[in-house]
């Protein structure tokens, strides 16, 4: 099982971002990606974490999805019904911050229900 960072999607209809610059978002989405990898070994020690800029939520996975919140509340709930998607705030994602993600995913792993920040 992965757990799949998406801080912006580059297919489809609307691409959203986090910043506006590709470049910039590559760094800031890995920064994030790298920081929860660190703290994540005190939850499990076989997760990988990776960056997904070409999230299509029509793919069925078992894959744990940590998704900015602002892209999270653009989505149909009948689009992402079937998926483990954990919202993240648009600033932890920009600042590396990955307290309340490992939170989340701490409950998570509990079998607590994590609700979603915005829906």
């Amino acid at each position: 099982m992965n757990i799949r960072v998406v801080g912006d999607i580059r297919v489809g209809k609307i691409q959203p971002s986090l910043t506006g610059n590709a470049i910039v978002d590559d760094a800031l989405i890995q920064n994030f990606c790298d920081q929860l990898k660190n703290g994540i070994h005190s939850i499990r020690r076989s997760i990988n974490v990776v960056a997904e800029h070409f999230f299509d939520p029509s793919v069925p996975t078992n894959d744990i999805i940590l998704m900015d919140d602002r892209i999270f509340n653009s989505l149909p709930d009948e689009l992402i019904a079937d998926l483990k998607i954990i919202d993240v705030s648009h600033t932890d994602i920009v600042r590396g911050n990955v307290t309340n993600a490992l939170n989340a995913l701490r409950r998570y792993d509990n079998g607590e229900p994590v609700k979603s920040q915005g829906k």
